[in-house]
């Protein structure tokens, strides 16, 4: 029985005939390009026009201090904009199915899980990727550097994530099940208890760190949210 194989454009032009190796080729080109395109046509000229923006306000800001303001929330506005967009990208680029309903929020635990080298569930409830920007970014922020701070401390073979959207607030829960941690002051660089507290708390929301020695940690957070487009 002839051994089975995986028609990967890597294994095709491997060993194909020059006519199929050609073909491959130059559908990975206009892959390529078409991404190249995506990315020029957008991010690249929306950057460029808020470095623009950020260069015109050494001037303004001494002469018209409130328009500069103005011209600073627009610019955090549009890169606001072009981190979700660039996330979408992202997204798109690593996704195995197009087209997947799969939260990009479950990418982003993926990727922590083989950069940390912990095995990682995730399980996200209602629509994550609709809350507002502010909100989503928060909610990437606490997950990283809570799952940062299981990988390095706990011990733990593996770590659960949990985000659940409902009735206009988030929950989130980081848990693992290591040695636990004793209480730890929110000033402690190691943690990062304050920087994850801060993001919570600015968004009108709260984050706890409930944690046994022995028994493992649980970082829990709650935000308020907004839908966008609404």
């Amino acid at each position: 029985m002839g051994a089975s194989s995986t028609h990967t454009p890597e294994n095709l032009r491997q060993g194909a005939h020059p006519t199929v190796r050609h073909a491959v080729e130059a559908m990975l080109l206009e892959e390529r390009t078409r991404w190249a395109m995506r990315i020029h046509d957008g991010l690249t000229q929306s950057v460029t026009s808020a470095v623009l923006e950020l260069q015109s306000l050494r001037h303004q800001i001494e002469l018209d201090p409130a328009g500069a303001i103005e011209v600073i929330e627009q610019v955090e506005r549009e890169i606001r904009e072009d981190l979700r967009r660039i996330r979408e990208l992202l997204f798109d680029m690593t996704s195995e199915a197009p087209g997947s309903p799969e939260p990009a929020l479950a990418a982003l635990v993926r990727d922590l899980a083989a950069r940390w080298r912990l095995p990682a569930s995730i399980q996200v409830d209602g629509d994550v990727d609709g809350v507002d920007e502010p909100t989503l970014e928060a909610v990437h922020a606490i997950v990283s550097e809570a799952f940062a701070n299981a990988a390095k401390h706990s011990g733990a073979p593996e770590a659960h994530v949990r985000v659940a959207a409902a009735e206009g607030m988030l929950h989130i829960e980081i848990e693992d099940r290591g040695r636990g941690i004793v209480p730890v002051p929110d000033d402690d660089p190691h943690f990062g208890v304050r920087i994850m507290r801060a993001r919570a708390e600015a968004l009108g929301g709260f984050l706890d760190v409930e944690s046994t020695p022995g028994h493992g940690t649980t970082v829990v957070a709650e935000l308020p949210v907004a839908r966008t487009g609404g």
